[in-house]
Order: C-alpha cells, then structure tokens, then sequence
C-alpha cells in the first residue's frame, strides 16, 4: 500500500511527512494535512519504530510510536532552518518568553500550574513541552508552538522572544542562581531533542547553542515544586 505524504508548520516551516500509520495524523495539533506529491522530508523506518518502542510504556500504540519518533526526526529536519526543538515548558509574560527546562516528571507544569494560580492571567502558554526555538540573525532566539505538548496536552499558541531559559531540578529547597554560559552548555545540549549525524547538522545545532548562551540568560532552579518555590521563580525572571 503506497504511503500518503501529509505535512505540517512549525516556526513558519513546512515539514512533509511520509506516514507508516495513517492515524499518526490525528495526534498532530493542529492535524498534519495532505500534502501534494510523493516528496517528503521525514520519514520512519521500521527499525527506527522498533527501538522507539522499546523506550516507551508498553502497550503504546502504533500511531503514538510514529508520533513520538516524529518528535526527533521533526527537530532533526528543523536544523537546516536554523530551528530545532527543546525539552521545556515555553510561556509568554508581557511578550517575552520564558522556558522551565528539564526532563519530564522535574516539576515544569507544576510551575507553570502554582503561577496560574498565583498570579492569574500573568502568563500565557506558547508550548506545553516541546517548543520549537529559532536562531535569528538578529541575535534573537525566539520560542513558537508545537505539535508535542506533553502528557498534560497543555497546548499554547504566539511565538515569542526568548528573554530567559530557567534548568530545573528537583531539590529539598528553592534555590535560584544566574549560571555561568560553560556550566549551561552540557544540560542544555542534553534537552534538545535531537541527535545530529551530518556535519551540517552539528554546525547548526552548535550555531543555535552558541547564540543561546551568549544572548540569553540561563538559570539553575532547585525547586520543592511549592508556592514558595513559584514566588522565588517569577521574582528571578522579572529581573533579567
């Protein structure tokens, strides 16, 4: 049976995907559309599934599977643009943006969720899990929305300019501190979601690293997860 080729924006891109399971589509938001032609940038193979499947809770279904290697292969196909995607929570205060970066299960949506509550109507979600970030050349690096929202499927919607980037860990108590660019590098490079094989990929991912830590400061946030630690958050990020 002939694959159907569908395709999808992020960060104003188009990325043309040759589907294994139709009803990946479906878990796409917004949904991937048909695209014309048998051309595509993005492709899974079987064996690339297989060891997708292995690093996911059993029972996952096909779609989700294809979905999730998606993921990676999506932020792989972004480097040519200067774009690639980040293992964090995006939200937008006053037009700028904010990411809570970090493994899941470190306490990203619970932050975001105390500072709803806590200030409502503050913050505005751009990403759920999975923002895309692009280089500009202007120095800028600017988070948008993606297809990969996390657990919780928070979905968001503006892009915006990145004005902080806060690597949270989960701790005994909150502590907050301004990190120096080479002790950020290595938690960074860990979180984005992306494994480059050619030359010109490493150059691209190092060229969207390298603007990162020059233009943007990075924080580290030990965090009890309590409206304490949320407070002590938001009074870090105002002042940069």
């Amino acid at each position: 049976m002939k694959r159907r080729v569908y395709e999808g924006r992020f960060a104003g891109h188009t990325v043309k995907y040759r589907l294994v399971y139709p009803k990946t589509r479906y878990m796409f938001t917004p949904r991937l559309m048909p695209a014309a032609g048998d051309s595509h940038d993005v492709e899974a193979s079987s064996d690339m599934l297989e060891a997708m499947r292995d690093r996911l809770p059993e029972g996952s279904s096909n779609a989700y599977v294809e979905y999730r290697l998606l993921l990676e292969l999506t932020a792989c196909s972004l480097l040519k643009y200067d774009c690639c995607i980040l293992h964090a929570v995006s939200v937008m205060k006053d037009g700028r943006a904010y990411l809570l970066a970090a493994p899941s299960g470190t306490g990203k949506t619970t932050q975001y969720r105390n500072w709803q509550r806590l200030f409502p109507g503050e913050i505005t979600m751009i990403s759920g899990d999975m923002p895309v970030l692009e280089r500009r050349n202007d120095g800028s690096l600017w988070a948008h929305p993606s297809a990969w929202n996390g657990k919780e499927d928070i979905k968001g919607g503006s892009a915006a300019p990145v004005a902080g980037i806060v690597i949270l860990s989960q701790g005994r108590e909150n502590r907050i501190e301004r990190m120096v660019e080479h002790d950020a590098v290595y938690p960074l490079l860990n979180l984005f979601m992306v494994r480059p094989e050619t030359e010109e990929e490493i150059y691209a991912l190092a060229r969207i690293l390298d603007q990162t830590l020059r233009n943007i400061p990075c924080l580290s946030f030990t965090n009890t997860g309590d409206d304490a630690s949320t407070v002590m958050l938001r009074d870090a990020l105002m002042k940069l």
